[in-house]
Formats: structure tokens, C-alpha cells, sequence
């Protein structure tokens, strides 16, 4: 990724040679804060792909302290940034790291299963991770799936590159020593297990003389602890001039107990909110966000329409284990909304097969080996025909059908349930959606038949238990249609998708029954929904080298910037900016180079709300930096009495209008709009859609009786 001003090609050349120098110079901007954020599997793994190099410099240009990234080794002794033993997950390809060559894993796409915009993104090797590291002047935190000093120092040589520039952590106390002798400048962050007596003075001295800076332990450790021992960890730590990290946290909450506890690092996916948080007294923004994380579409294919592809456990060349593609027209079936559909028939597996499927969900509670995902909704479009087997396996969250499944549909009636709590029935061989909503904070399962709510299983006391979904903290995986004992029969599908939420009887009823267009990836809004305001307009502070904007829209929003040269708006990069998904947007040095240049701020919760513009002008002459453009937007009366005006008549330009329901039913549309409009609506809540190339607003409004 080339390191340029901004993203786009809309600056000159001596911009962007300036932006090269800046990163030498720019960042000397934590000295009022001893917090380090530490970027989890590659600098920014929330919002980009884990350990690539866009995320990576991504995490570098929020200013994290280092970014942890996982390495293994491949056939040909290269090593490289992945974090799972196989590259199912965040690759197009199938297998596993050590048995795959380094030319090989270059022809993957590990960006897509993250977002499509990410296609073509590579498999990074560690000498590549280490030169963007050393061009941000930042530190790589090697988790080492492989223990290889030696190779990592073959690799600091080939890179010329000092050995510092990294940080290790040993498993043990062997590894300790292994370490130091062969780096002896590199910095170590012990991983191992801590001394059972957590006074003794013997262990901390072996550490330090060791080359150890840190000691890393899970953050569930310092939560569930009922004793003081993990003060005293603290105190010992720190009173032998080393330190405390913990992972892997991205919640605002458990950001708030670390900071009280005084944690001195933290791995996060999120590690602008956490230096936000940790720093600058903010809430750590809103999470987690309604997402789509994962949707497979079978068009003749395994790959993920959203997310990571679907993969066959077990030999996929036994005859009667295989998936077949087609459509209802060549499996003789009926259509969908009248349409020829393509699907994939799932055979009957038995206990060696089962289909593999990633959540993709970032963790959203407590880090540790049982947490997982207690909150998310699943829904199928699918067939079942006649079967000889009672039951027909739909879900199973173990990852390697080790155990009885997780959900069945049963009887000829297909009544669909667990734990002898089965609802709702439909006919064989009929195009049914089916959504599961699972609520295990609330020990439930909300069941979902083409639209209509069947039923409520109770899952007693399923918190962190057989039903939630594995996430990235330990095992991956989980599966479709399998059961350890092969209680199932062959199912047909066209489609699958999986929300890291619990959705609402009303989004799940607006989605209705199976489409001939897959499931429908958007989403409902909360009638509840409260969107982010800007009660005021960005304020500007200026220190010698900094130019400072600040849009503040409340503690429980996420943020971005956005900047426009006269060719629309485009997200903000590059190394002269810095905290771009915070309300305070930082300009390092040389702003007079942005003269002309204007900037707006979105906060965004489930819905989003964009700040006033604001220009850059007169810089050199040292008069007034910026010039607030007042809103071009206005709608009022809000809440109103039936009647809204929509109000353009300040700006030169026509938008686009939409108005929905609460329930996603628009109500009204008109293009091409200026001036001022108005709207006669019913009682109830809507949203306001209005766009055109520049600019897209959303606000909420009452219409009361």
C-alpha cells in the first residue's frame, strides 16, 4: 500500500514527499499519556483485514504503540502473518500454512472475507510487516505460532533492519533464555505462566535480566480474580521497573475496569477507542456495531458473500459426503418467487464430515478460553425433502463434530428446536426461511418461520456455554448441518446468514419469506434508535505543530473524518493525520498544504449523522484557519404534526430523498430536489435519507398525533 497524503490521487507530488517526511517526524504524541495501545492481529483488525499490511499501516496511522501479529512458518521456512494453523478462513485458499509454499499463499486474496473492497489484498511475509514498520518508526509484536529465533534474526538481517524493532513473547521461562541469547537486543514480553508464589523476587530478576520489558496475562484474569493476587502482580511488576499488559479486549465497559486497575497495555481490535478511552477520558465509542458478518449464497461455490467460505471437515472425495451445485430447475424442485435459483444440495453427513463455517464476529465480552458470542441471529433459506432419519442436524458449535448438534428439525411436522423444546412445522420439500435468534445473556432462542415467530426455546444457563458462537479468541469454527452421530438427512439450500445480534421480531419479519435474491443484507433500523447529534460545530486548537478538530457527538458513538479537494469526499489516510476514527482529528505539521481543502466529521452508532464542513483557507497570511459552512440540510419541525419541511435552499445543489419507516417501508422518494419540499406523514418514527455525490445525511423524526 503506497504511503500517500490522502487516499486518491488528488495531491501533488511534493505532498506526497512531504507525507514521507513527516513520518520521521510526526509522531512524538503519547508523552502525555503512558498508555500503550496494542493493535490485535495487525495494527487494526476491527474495520480491516487481520494481519495484512493495510491493517497494519492502518494501526499505525491511529498511532498505536505496537502491533501484534501471528507468524508462521511455510514449506519453504518463510515466515509469514497468519494466525490460524490453515488459511480457510482469511484466504480464497484451502490448507494448511506449513504444508503451502510462500509462492503459493502470494496468488491468495486474504482481503475479501473481510470486505470486498479489500480484494487482492496479500498474505504479507514478516520481512514485508517489518519494513512498514520501520518506515512508521513503530514496533511489530511477534506472537509466534512457531518458536524460531533463529529465523526471525535471519530475517531482522535480511531486512537490516535493528533487532528492537520487535517485540517477542516466550512461552515459558526456556523460552526466556532461548531468546535472549540468540536477540539479545530484542525486548521480550513474557506469556508464560506466573509463579505460584506471585511474591517471589527470583522470578521478576530472572525476567529482567533477561531482555523481558512486560508481563502479558489474559484480562478475565484481573477480572474474575477474589483475592488481591493480581494487585500484588501488578505491584511486584512494577516495582521491578517492568510492566503489565493484558489482552484481548474491545468493549468500552471492560476498557473502563482495566483503565481503573491501571493496566500499562492492552491488545484491542479497536485501538483508537481504546486510547480514546484510556487517554483522552473518552467511552471507547459504540460496540459492537450491527454487522452482517458472514453470508454464503451457493452459487456454485463454497466462497462467502460476506465473510470467510464455507469448507468440508473431513475427506471430501467419499462417495455420499459431497456437495452438490445446482439450481431448483436441475435438482427438479420448485422455484423461488417463481425464479430459477441456484443451490447446493448438503448431503446426510455422517460423523467424519461436517460444513465449516467462521462467524467472523469480533469478540464482544470477556476474553478466556469458554467466552464466546452469546448474541447473534441465523437465518436460512432451505428445503428439506422426506428423509429416512427423524431428525435432520441444522446447527452444531463445536468445530469438530465432536458433539451432538445444536438445533434439529424433527418429525415429519420439521418442528425445529433442542433440548426436547421444538415449535412451529412446515411441509418436506418446501422453500422455507427459517431464523434463529440467539439471546444467551437472556438464556433463549427466539425461533422465526417465514417471517412469523413459531417459538422461544430456554437455554438454561447458556452463557459462554454449548450454544454461543466460537470467535477469534480460541477455536474458529463451527458447523452446518452435522452431528456426531449422523442424525441427519440431506437438506438443500440457497441461502445462509449470519448477524453478530439479536434482531428484532420486526426486522425478522420485514425479511419475510425465501427470495429468488438471497437474503436481503440490509438493515432495519430500531424504532428506539437514537442517531448521534452535533450540538455544536467542530472546534479548531492549534499548537506549534498541530491543528486540532474536534466534533463531539457523546461518548457512545464511533467516528470518522472525511475530506473533500473539490472531487467529493473521501475517507481520510495517510501519516499527516492522526486519531481519524476519534472526534478530535489531528493535522501533524504543514497544514497550509490543505489549504482548500474541506472536512466534515460522521458519527455513527446503527444510524449516522454528519457534522458541519469546514474549510481550510488563509493559512499563510495568518488570518482565520478555518471557515464554518453553516448546515445545508434543515428539516423541521421535529417532532412534527403530520407536515415536514425539508429545507435545501442553502445549498447550490439537488439531493436525492427517501423516507422510511422505522420498519425499513419507504414511504416517499423524490429526486433531484432543491429548494424546499414538503411532506405530509402519518403518526410514528421515520428516517430521512438525503444524498447526492458530496454529502449523505440520515435524520430521525417524530410525526406525533
Amino acid at each position: 500500500m503506497k504511503n500517500h497524503f490522502i487516499s486518491s490521487g488528488t495531491i501533488s507530488g511534493n505532498k506526497i514527499l512531504l507525507s514521507l517526511v513527516l513520518v520521521m517526524i510526526g509522531y512524538v504524541v503519547h508523552a502525555q499519556c503512558a498508555f500503550k495501545p496494542i493493535g490485535h492481529r495487525g495494527g487494526s483488525s476491527y474495520n480491516f483485514p487481520e494481519n495484512t499490511l493495510i491493517s497494519l499501516e492502518q494501526g499505525f496511522i491511529e498511532d498505536i504503540y505496537a502491533a501484534e501479529v501471528d507468524v508462521r512458518f511455510t514449506a519453504d521456512s518463510t515466515l509469514v502473518l497468519m494466525h490460524d494453523y490453515y488459511i480457510d478462513r482469511t484466504t480464497n485458499g484451502l490448507g494448511e500454512v506449513e504444508d503451502l509454499t510462500l509462492s503459493y499463499l502470494k496468488t491468495l486474496d486474504a482481503g475479501s472475507w473481510k470486505n470486498a473492497k479489500y480484494q487482492g489484498t496479500k498474505v504479507p511475509t514478516l520481512k514485508e510487516a517489518l519494513e512498514l514498520t520501520n518506515k512508521y518508526q513503530k514496533k511489530l509484536y511477534l506472537n509466534m505460532k512457531v518458536f524460531a529465533p533463529k529465523l526471525i534474526a535471519r530475517t531482522l538481517k535480511e531486512a537490516n533492519l535493528p533487532e528492537d524493532i520487535v517485540l517477542l513473547d516466550p512461552n515459558d521461562l526456556e523460552e526466556v533464555k532461548t531468546y535472549h541469547e540468540i536477540l539479545p537486543n530484542t525486548p521480550l514480553v513474557y506469556f508464560g505462566e506466573l509463579p505460584e508464589d506471585i511474591d517471589d523476587p527470583e522470578f521478576y530478576t530472572f525476567l529482567k535480566n533477561n531482555g523481558v520489558i512486560a508481563i502479558e496475562i489474559p484480562a478475565d484474569y484481573i477480572l474474575y480474580s477474589d483475592d488481591h493476587r493480581m494487585e500484588e502482580l501488578q505491584e511486584m511488576v512494577h516495582l521491578n521497573k517492568l510492566q503489565l499488559w493484558a489482552y484481548t479486549v474491545n468493549d468500552p465497559a471492560y476498557f473502563k475496569f482495566l483503565k481503573e486497575f491501571g493496566i500499562d497495555a492492552l491488545e484491542t481490535d479497536r485501538p483508537s477507542e481504546a486510547y480514546q478511552f484510556f487517554c483522552n477520558n473518552g467511552s471507547g465509542g459504540f460496540f459492537p456495531e450491527k454487522r452482517i458478518t458472514a453470508q454464503w449464497d451457493f452459487n456454485q461455490t463454497l466462497n462467502g458473500t460476506i465473510g470467510s467460505q464455507l469448507a468440508i471437515v473431513g475427506d471430501n472425495t467419499v462417495a455420499g459426503q459431497t456437495i452438490e451445485f445446482g439450481s431448483t430447475l436441475s435438482f427438479h424442485l420448485p422455484s423461488i418467487e417463481n425464479s430459477t435459483v441456484n443451490i447446493a444440495r448438503i448431503p446426510a453427513f455422517d460423523s467424519q464430515h461436517a460444513l465449516r463455517f467462521f462467524s467472523n464476529i469480533a469478540p464482544e465480552g470477556l476474553p478466556g478460553v469458554l467466552e464466546c458470542d452469546n448474541t447473534y441471529s441465523l437465518i436460512f433459506d432451505l428445503l428439506k425433502p422426506s428423509g429416512k432419519n427423524p431428525y435432520t442436524a441444522i446447527l452444531q458449535t463445536s468445530n469438530n463434530n465432536s458433539d451432538d448438534g445444536d438445533l434439529f428439525l424433527s418429525g415429519e411436522k420439521n418442528s425445529i428446536g433442542i433440548l426436547e423444546q421444538y415449535n412451529g412445522s412446515f411441509a418436506d420439500s418446501t422453500w422455507v426461511r427459517l431464523a434463529l435468534v440467539f439471546d444467551l445473556y437472556h438464556e433463549k432462542m427466539d425461533q422465526y418461520l417465514d417471517g412469523n415467530y413459531i417459538g422461544t426455546v430456554t437455554l438454561d444457563d447458556s452463557k459462554n456455554g454449548r450454544f454461543c458462537l466460537n470467535n477469534n479468541w480460541g477455536v474458529q469454527s463451527s458447523n452446518f448441518f452435522s452431528d456426531d452421530d449422523g442424525e441427519t438427512n440431506p437438506i438443500f439450500v440457497s441461502s445462509i446468514q449470519l448477524r453478530n445480534y439479536a434482531m428484532s421480531a420486526d426486522e425478522i419479519k420485514w425479511l419475510g419469506k425465501p427470495k429468488a435474491t438471497k437474503i436481503d443484507n440490509t438493515f432495519l433500523p430500531d424504532v428506539d434508535l437514537s442517531c448521534p447529534e452535533f450540538p455544536e460545530n467542530i472546534k479548531l486548537t492549534r499548537t506549534e505543530n498541530t491543528i486540532s478538530l474536534l466534533a463531539d457527538a457523546g461518548d457512545q458513538v464511533n467516528y470518522k473524518w472525511e475530506m473533500n479537494s473539490g472531487s467529493g469526499w473521501e475517507n481520510i489516510t495517510g501519516t499527516s493525520f492522526l486519531n481519524q476514527a476519534s472526534s478530535s482529528l489531528r493535522i501533524i505539521n504543514a497544514p497550509e498544504l490543505l489549504n482548500g481543502y474541506k472536512f466534515r466529521c460522521i458519527a455513527y452508532n446503527d444510524c449516522q449523522t454528519i457534522s458541519n464542513e469546514y474549510l481550510i483557507k488563509d493559512i499563510a497570511s495568518g488570518n482565520q484557519l478555518f471557515g464554518a459552512q453553516n448546515h445545508i440540510i434543515m428539516i423541521y419541525p421535529n417532532p412534527s404534526k403530520g407536515n415536514v419541511t425539508i429545507d435545501l435552499s442553502q445549498s447550490a445543489q439537488s439531493y436525492d430523498i427517501r423516507i422510511y419507516t422505522t420498519q425499513g417501508v419507504e414511504v416517499y422518494s423524490k429526486n433531484d430536489v432543491a429548494g424546499k419540499c414538503e411532506v405530509k406523514l402519518k403518526p410514528g418514527a421515520y428516517l430521512f435519507h438525503i444524498s447526492n455525490n458530496d454529502l449523505t445525511e440520515v435524520k430521525k423524526i417524530l410525526i406525533v398525533e
